[in-house]
């Protein structure tokens, strides 16, 4: 009996198989009937998994009030997808409209099923969210494409997980859905039911015709196949349905309809009702919208509130005709076209944002061991530190990041050899800096220092490595734009090659005995790819002639090829590829009697930390699943930049010029890594992505901590003033070089900084990767307070105060500016403010004063209400004190959104870029 139903079975099988080779039409009613259900699920997983991962993302973004008040309303975009999908998903009576939903649905599912997989990988990898709309900006070179494959694990798994899933509920959600739409329908059905009758039965209508036009067929020839055609071509569903009577259709119950209507009915009535603010318009987007979707996002200065203290910023810019100097020869010099296309310039003393020190003198710790002459500098080397944070150069015992290693191991205890390894991790850098690591008792001898200038509190200019590039060899600010833009615009001030050209063009240069007098030549170097973004465009823009990649330092005729090791990363090779080709840059310098500036961007410290021939130390402890390992992977890296930084001291021994070398170190910026697990600062704006450290290293400085709040671009003046006050310069490169020296916007670290003068504050702006679509802004005034202000419509203002939260794990953050600057008014409303007294305190108390009367939906209580919020400082006009109600911090905010409206106009204006 067995066999008779396999074979059976098995010629069921083949007849069902020959006839969809025989026939494509019926093969695709086969296909669609069995995967539909599963295309619909699929769309719906990826619909509300991607929506679920919003919300989540921005869950602080909103208050709790509202965001309970109204989250049903931010799926409506999704009920209603799911809804059309279930309608192009049903069995239609016309094969074409089968045909036609299948060639829609299917593309649909799939690329939303994708799109969902990359952002919720990309999400649990880095932190944050995938901009659709910035999707475009993407580049097709090598390095992009071996940056995004680095991904592809988490996103097949997802992939992978979200199929399964969709496979094994696809029967029973596809009719619930259906069952739902059969209710919703319902109304409409008996409106048009007469025109759905008369649609259904057109097609019997047209086989009857046609089956009376056609002639019978032969009666032998059917006799013949009646039997097996009965008998083979009955298919499984026939056989379910044959032995089940027919039931009339049965009424739906007023249950269900209840049931169905009245989420819908209660859905769509606060979705009419809800306020049209951008920040429940993007939380509400669904995913298909997320590449297209946009609206009209008030400039800064009307989500803070245009009032008049800041009139007096509009219509101002830096940009004025370039200075006159004799100097200047008759040939266009790189980097000062203005000067001779008679265009304008950024001009310090037209930036209402400027302060300047140069009127300062040098600190009072310089200033005898400049004049003196022991200070020579012949070459500057400038470094530029991949994704190097501040608080690992060094890194110092009981600090953040030594906690985190020990709290790795849990209740065990950490092993000496994990305590020695860190301890020794970063000497270079505790060398360098002059900052003691707390580990002594670890060291052989005593502690010293190289001597110079170290920060303990130094920003970048951009959290994007290109960006912060171009800020740090330019003395300037990245441009407010999507990834590398430089390139293709004008870069507003000279770069460093640019100055050292400029003063290799003057009179008294000679190949002569004296340095000071020798011409500058500038190479580039950096063992990874400059393919990434055109890089390899801004390179040769910032005025470098010889370039030194790993294009060029892995062809088989490179000077010293073959290279010793493998690629680490996705981008290149070991820094200690570089080694001879320091070595050789050197030698010709002496041997021609020419000056080096040598600028290297470090690259073994990027993510995935790979080293060499893959040997790594166990620094942190072993955790579940290997949540450790980026940390322990990151931290060997670190310890392997810092050995190289002791070989590049090395070679300069070696060479016997160390003691005429500048040694600049900068970040180029930080990680969030040990903080929320992001291992990029792409849309990061947490501070571990923004503090760096800055460091000017020399053997015969004072060894000098610089505590002021300090940005990475000031090291250009810095460096110009340096061989400017040490008598590093011929006499009319030392001409040349105090008329260059500012032109900067920074001021110079070895002078006394200013963080506020006539009643304006330093304001630090950090352009935030990708580059425009975020912005971080603080003063050295009030440097405990950072904002990071968004530039498009789906992000939020987010503030943060480091006194009281070092690491920011509670920021304050809100799609609207008045709903942040509520928050501040409940976190400080209680904190003393100037001038204020108990009496008016209890005023504030009493009559609400944190639902504060410049919000649109807050406004003044009846009677009156406070006086209008105090002028804010602008030059040379005192800070009035006749409202001191209000919190010091809710002005020191809505400062930072006016300036910053300002400045980033001003930003484009100086690069000459026009926004899309």
């Amino acid at each position: 009996m067995r066999t008779v139903h396999q074979l059976k079975l098995y010629r069921n099988c083949l007849s069902v198989w020959n006839r969809l080779r025989s026939s494509p039409a019926v093969f695709f009613d086969v296909f669609w009937d069995w995967t539909r259900r599963f295309f619909f699920t699929l769309s719906f997983l990826a619909l509300f998994s991607a929506k679920l991962l919003h919300l989540y993302a921005h869950l602080h973004s909103l208050p709790a009030s509202k965001f309970l008040t109204w989250a049903i309303t931010f799926f409506t975009q999704d009920v209603a997808c799911t809804l059309l999908i279930r309608i192009f998903t049903q069995k239609f009576p016309w094969r074409w409209l089968d045909a036609l939903a299948a060639v829609v649905i299917i593309p649909f599912s799939l690329t939303m099923s994708g799109m969902a997989s990359a952002n919720i990988s990309f999400f649990v990898t880095a932190g944050a969210e995938i901009n659709w709309r910035l999707a475009k900006s993407f580049h097709r070179d090598a390095a992009a494409v071996r940056t995004l494959l680095t991904g592809l694990t988490g996103f097949l798994i997802v992939e992978a997980i979200m199929t399964v899933i969709a496979w094994f509920i696809a029967p029973f959600l596809h009719r619930v859905v259906g069952g739902i739409l059969h209710i919703l329908a319902e109304p409409f059905k008996k409106v048009f039911k007469p025109l759905f009758n008369r649609a259904s039965g057109l097609p019997s209508r047209i086989r009857h015709i046609r089956l009376r036009s056609e002639p019978l067929p032969d009666p032998e020839v059917y006799e013949q196949i009646a039997v097996e055609d009965y008998h083979d071509y009955k298919s499984d569903e026939e056989d379910e349905f044959e032995d089940i009577p027919q039931r009339p259709p049965q009424r739906i119950s007023l249950a269900k309809r209840l049931i169905v209507w009245l989420p819908l009915i209660f859905l769509a009535v606060l979705r009419i009702v809800r306020p049209p603010y951008p920040s429940y318009i993007f939380l509400s987007g669904a995913l298909p919208m997320t590449p297209f979707a946009g609206m009209h996002r008030p400039t800064l200065g009307e989500q803070a509130g245009n009032i008049p203290d800041y009139a007096w910023l509009e219509g101002k810019t830096a940009l004025g005709k370039p200075p006159v100097w004799d100097w200047m020869p008759e040939e266009t010099l790189p980097g000062f076209d203005d000067w001779h296309k008679h265009h304008e310039h950024y001009t310090p003393s037209l930036d209402p944002l400027h302060l300047s020190n140069l009127q300062a003198p040098v600190l009072d710790e310089l200033k005898d061991v400049l004049a003196s002459g022991d200070v020579n500098i012949k070459h500057v080397i400038m470094l530029k530190l991949e994704s190097t944070r501040g608080d690992v150069f060094p890194l110092r015992n009981g600090s953040f990041m030594w906690n985190k290693i020990v709290d790795s191991f849990g209740d065990d205890e950490m092993p000496e050899s994990a305590v020695r390894t860190v301890a020794n991790l970063t000497r270079t850098a505790e060398y360098l800096t002059g900052f003691d690591s707390g580990f002594d008792q670890y060291r052989d001898g005593e502690r010293k220092s190289y001597g110079g200038l170290s920060a303990r509190n130094g920003f970048t200019t951009g959290t994007y490595t290109i960006k912060s590039v171009a800020g740090t060899m330019c003395g300037i600010s990245p441009l407010v734009a999507e990834l590398n833009k430089e390139y293709k615009h004008h870069l507003y001030n000279p770069c460093m090659p640019h100055v050292v050209n400029a003063l290799s063009h003057q009179a008294d240069i000679t190949n002569g005995s004296d340095y000071r007098t020798w011409p500058w030549e500038s190479i580039w170097m950096q063992s990874v790819t400059d393919t990434y973004d055109f890089q390899f465009e801004l390179t040769p823009r910032m005025g470098f002639g010889d370039i030194y990649t790993k294009e060029r330092i892995e062809k088989p005729d490179a000077k010293h090829a073959p290279l010793k090791y493998k690629e680490v990363n996705y981008y290149g090779y070991p820094d200690v590829e570089l080694k001879e080709y320091i070595r050789d840059a050197f030698d010709a310098a002496e041997a021609n009697n020419t000056r080096l500036f040598l600028a290297h961007l470090t690259g073994t410290t990027h993510h995935p930390w790979g080293m060499p021939d893959d040997k790594y130390e166990n620094i942190m402890g072993p955790s579940f699943k290997g949540k450790n390992n980026d940390m322990n992977k990151y931290l060997n890296t670190i310890g392997f930049a810092d050995r190289w930084l002791a070989q590049i001291i090395e070679i300069l021994e070696e060479k016997g010029v160390r003691n005429e070398t500048l040694l600049v170190m900068a970040g180029d910026h930080g990680l969030s890594l040990p903080n929320d697990g992001g291992i990029t600062p792409y849309h990061n704006p947490h501070i571990g992505s923004f503090h760096v450290p800055i460091v000017l290293a020399h053997p015969n400085l004072p060894s000098i901590e610089i505590k002021d709040p300090v940005i990475s671009l000031q090291l250009v003046p810095t460096i110009i003033d340096l061989l400017i006050e040490s008598s590093s310069l011929g006499p009319q490169s030392t001409q040349a070089a105090r008329d260059i020296r500012g032109l900067y916007e920074g001021q110079s670290l070895i002078r006394p900084l200013f963080q506020e003068a006539n009643g304006m504050q330093d304001w630090q702006f950090s352009v935030m990767n990708p580059g425009g679509s975020w912005l971080a802004v603080r003063s050295a005034a009030r440097p405990q307070w950072r904002i990071a202000i968004p530039l498009i419509d789906d992000l939020e203002w987010r503030f943060t105060d480091i006194e009281k939260d070092p690491q920011e794990e509670h920021p304050l953050t809100s799609f609207s500016f008045f709903d942040l600057m509520d928050a501040l008014w409940h976190e400080y409303k209680d904190e003393d403010v100037a001038g204020s007294n108990s009496t008016q305190k209890s005023i504030r108390d009493d009559r609400g004063f944190f639902d504060h009367p410049h919000h649109p939906h807050h406004p003044p209580p009846p009677g009156g209400g406070p006086p209008p919020p105090p002028i804010t400082i602008t030059p040379s006009r005192p800070h009035p004190e006749d409202a001191p109600w209000e919190p010091e911090v809710v002005r020191w905010a809505r400062d930072a959104a006016h300036m910053t409206e300002w400045w980033i106009a001003d930003n484009h204006r100086r690069y000459g870029y026009k926004k899309p």
